[in-house]
């Protein structure tokens, strides 16, 4: 099973709803979904959507980034727990972190019952004998590790058959104008069940929040795809030519961008796939259409998780 990690902005939600539509009611996809966004209207848009097909989705409820730094609001909570209740396949997670109790991480499983729940760990300094206590609990359908930051003598405590390894494979470059050509991303597609139930990875964002931004000097598309030769995922930047925010209109440089992918997608489908996301770029290229930043990075997180659901559905 594969779990992408997305923040909850506009854009990203945009693609889990996206992803609903087509990658996520074989229940080889579940979403993780830490919400950054003080208003919970577009949050409870996604989630609600994928509840209405009976379909799995982690919302953490105890964030603490962007906007919600310092904790959400009792009004957001409130909002989010009627979400929740209304639609019991989407499971409630909580984030384990530095200064998180073993007794804060039991009153959230009391919150929400019997029904599933998924606890996320990142440096969270819980002793060994709350690791045994919370492996035991059977309401608890997902143990997710992030970045590794989890101690190997506590994950050997948890259930295999719950474990879930979510690590940042994705280069994070400065500028757009930085990336350049392919990268190898992961191999774990082929190898997570060695490890536990499922893999994640932060799709091609990377697991730093970071609101706003002014106008780009380069626009890049990461492209994910399954290397012909060696069956590993693999990821391309395509980047405009022109890399000066102050050459060239943010339009332009997209068509760049994306008339590159285009040239090497005619004889590399296989490789790339098909989906939602890759004919929607072409209709932009042959049309010569930009449909704006947030709808590019829309693309790229709907096509990342369409290539790893159609290889663990087909092998392709």
């Amino acid at each position: 099973m594969y779990f992408p990690y997305v923040f909850g902005r506009a854009s990203e939600l945009l693609a889990i709803r996206s992803s609903s539509k087509n990658y996520l009611s074989s229940g080889l996809v579940v979403p993780i979904i830490e919400p950054v966004v003080a208003k919970p209207a577009a949050l409870i848009r996604a989630i609600e959507e994928v509840g209405n097909r009976a379909q799995k989705a982690i919302v953490i409820t105890n964030p603490s980034q962007g906007e919600l730094k310092g904790g959400p609001p009792p009004t957001w909570v409130t909002s989010i727990d009627g979400a929740l209740a209304t639609h019991p396949t989407l499971i409630p997670g909580f984030l384990c972190r530095p200064g998180v109790t073993h007794s804060a991480v039991l009153s959230f499983l009391a919150k929400y019952g019997q029904r599933d729940t998924a606890l996320l760990y990142l440096n969270s300094g819980l002793p060994d004998a709350a690791f045994n206590s919370l492996a035991a609990i059977p309401h608890v359908a997902y143990h997710i590790a992030l970045q590794g930051k989890v101690l190997s003598s506590q994950l050997a405590l948890l259930p295999h058959a719950k474990k879930v390894h979510v690590f940042d494979h994705f280069n994070k470059q400065p500028r757009n104008a930085d990336y350049g050509g392919e990268e190898l991303f992961t191999d774990r597609h082929r190898s997570f069940n060695e490890h536990g139930a499922g893999f994640g990875d932060y799709t091609i964002t990377g697991p730093e929040v970071q609101l706003g931004g002014g106008p780009p000097g380069a626009v890049a598309v990461h492209i994910t795809y399954k290397k012909a030769t060696d069956g590993n995922l693999w990821v391309q930047h395509f980047v405009s030519d022109d890399t000066d925010v102050n050459i060239g209109t943010t339009g332009e440089k997209f068509l760049q961008a994306i008339s590159k992918f285009a040239s090497q997608y005619r004889s590399r489908v296989a490789e790339f796939g098909a989906n939602a996301a890759v004919n929607d770029y072409m209709k932009d290229h042959n049309g010569s259409h930009f449909p704006g930043l947030p709808k590019n990075k829309e693309r790229q997180i709907q096509h990342h998780i369409a290539r790893i659901h159609d290889f663990l559905l087909t092998g392709n």
